[in-house]
């Protein structure tokens, strides 16, 4: 056993069995209404119920895991929302760091409660703790294949507070996810039931606890292969009713396949005691088809869609018979890159002058067009609008002293910048002609080295500009494939140590406050080595019949419409 592993006490199994036995009860949350209904224009699909496999994060899988798990905290933007009524997280530890996670009392759907096997199945599987041969386990590792936390920094097998239905992790070092990072995605007694063939919960539960704790190779590669597998929704929308438990407001209560797409319909879960209070009973999400917006008020009752020229009267007469319109973003931001390694912005200077001459606001109307005011201006790059973050990386990272109207941007003699953008993407082709009739009037000149699709930007070494859309990174780890040296996703071409050095500080950096001001100063280093200009963040646009009040979509790339349904609830008479 591992240093502070604890076996689990007889007595839990009492304990879980009269929890169960007194939940089940049926009843409706108070704050539902019976019999309600609304559907939602939906062009994704379920494949999985395990929202933490990395073979599982699809757009469809995320929408539906919004409404169906429940967590310690959620990142929403910038800002980590915590649930008590799930439980609460902790950081203590002076020379050590340790995380606790203390359940409240959830449950899943079908009453079997969630407890420290859950939480130890959920730590076995983020952490890649088993992944890497230990002394114990000479059979070899075990891959879960799950998205990984910060708790890959996980010093030894947590320690189990059966009690108090808590673990507490030791790390290496401090995480900067530490709120979010255990990932509750599906029970462990199902998939002890599945993995080692066992019929009751609780022992099946027990069962998985103790091979984590002992660092059973042989149970855990059963554990990892049913984490991965028991979950999985066939092309035909068939799944396992354990896949389909819920701990979150609501539960899957049908998967439907047709030629249009798939449909899941969902309905309140009655085990569900958190934060959430849901109004709407049942919640479909169905295919959107061609024109979802032809369909608002008959077959959807919301639709959420991007802006196009073709959509702009459309929505706009919607929105004067007094349907609800609201306007956020996709979690991505159009952006001019700068080439640094080679050509005309090898030098700092140049490419200084250059970022002051691109007229943001003119690019933002050019490429908007009659959707301008759906186009939400912003002027970092590590911090979505809106925040109290932003607006103190506004304040400090020295951008708009930088690149003001007022600073000098003429170019040098003869300077002739080839512009790289999407020629499919109308935003881009217009904004591309306003960089060109604009630039021209501090004496530089463009040429369009316009590529027929976003996935061949970057390819080519002619181009010296890129106008593109980038994600607003969440993690420190999205920080470094955009902008670290080695980068994936660097277009620049270049790095920078004192940046690579302030990611790799914030990924081990705890307290928020801090962490937010360490990404401030990642930010000033993008100002300082002038090699990108944000212009605006891409919109979404959300439809909702006069039927629906409170539809008001998160902006972001996860869940943006779907996870707010259970904010919805049917218009007053």
């Amino acid at each position: 056993m591992h240093p502070g592993a604890r076996r689990r006490a007889g007595v839990v199994s009492v304990a879980s069995l009269a929890l169960i036995a007194t939940a089940c009860s049926g009843d409706l949350p108070a704050s539902v209404e019976e019999g309600t209904e609304v559907a939602v224009a939906w062009s994704g699909s379920l494949t999985s119920t395990n929202p933490a496999s990395k073979a599982s994060v699809t757009d469809g899988n995320l929408d539906v895991a919004s409404l169906t798990r429940g967590a310690f905290g959620t990142l929403v933007n910038d800002t980590v929302e915590l649930d008590e009524t799930f439980g609460k997280v902790t950081m203590t530890g002076d020379e050590q760091a340790r995380v606790r996670y203390d359940l409240a009392e959830p449950t899943w759907s079908d009453g079997v409660p969630i407890d420290t096997a859950d939480l130890m199945l959920a730590w076995a599987a983020t952490s890649g703790y088993f992944r890497t041969p230990k002394e114990d386990s000479p059979d070899g590792g075990v891959d879960f294949g799950a998205v990984p936390t910060g708790l890959t920094k996980s010093a030894y097998i947590p320690e189990v507070d059966e009690g108090a239905r808590a673990i507490e992790v030791p790390l290496v070092v401090p995480v900067v996810d530490w709120r979010t990072a255990l990932d509750v995605a599906v029970p462990a007694h199902v998939v002890g039931q599945k993995a080692l063939k066992i019929e009751d919960p609780i022992e099946a539960k027990e069962i998985v606890e103790t091979a984590i704790e002992e660092s059973d190779t042989a149970k855990l590669t059963k554990i990892a292969d049913a984490w991965n597998s028991a979950f999985t929704v066939a092309e035909d929308g068939k799944a396992s009713e354990e896949a389909l438990l819920s701990s979150g407001p609501y539960r899957v209560s049908k998967i439907a396949a047709g030629e249009s797409g798939q449909e899941v319909d969902l309905e309140v879960n009655p085990e569900y005691a958190g934060e959430a209070r849901p109004t709407y009973e049942q919640v479909r999400l169905t295919p959107a088809g061609s024109d979802a917006l032809a369909s608002l008020g008959e077959e959807v009752d919301v639709v959420q869609v991007a802006p196009t020229k073709g959509n702009r009267k459309q929505v706009r007469d919607l929105e004067r018979r007094d349907y609800g319109v609201a306007n956020a973003n996709d979690g991505t931001m159009w952006a001019l890159i700068l080439r640094t390694d080679r050509g005309l912005f090898k030098r700092k200077n140049t490419r200084t002058a250059f970022l002051r001459a691109v007229p943001r606001g003119d690019i933002a109307e050019g490429g908007a067009g009659e959707w301008a005011e759906a186009y939400e201006a912003t002027d970092v790059v590590l911090f979505p609008p809106g925040g109290e973050s932003y607006q103190i990386a506004t304040e400090d990272s020295g951008f708009a002293t930088k690149f003001g109207a007022s600073a000098d941007a003429k170019a040098p003699g003869g300077a002739r910048v080839c512009v790289a953008y999407d020629t499919s993407s109308p935003f881009a082709s217009d904004a591309y002609d306003t960089i060109a009739n604009v630039v021209d009037d501090e004496g530089w000149s463009t040429t369009d080295c316009g590529v027929s699709s976003a996935d061949k930007l970057l390819s080519g070494n002619k181009w010296d500009a890129v106008l593109t859309r980038i994600p607003v990174p969440q993690t420190p780890e999205d920080i470094a494939t955009q902008w670290g040296s080695k980068g994936s996703q660097n277009a620049t071409g270049g790095g920078d140590r004192d940046r690579d050095r302030l990611i790799s500080e914030l990924a081990r950096t705890a307290d928020p406050y801090e962490a937010r001001d360490v990404r401030v100063q990642i930010e000033k280093t993008l100002v300082r080595d002038s090699i990108v200009v944000p212009i605006v963040m891409n919109p979404t646009v959300t439809v909702s019949d006069k039927k629906v009040d409170s539809v008001r979509p998160r902006s972001g790339q996860v869940a943006p419409l779907v996870s707010t349904v259970v904010e919805w609830s049917p218009t007053k008479k």
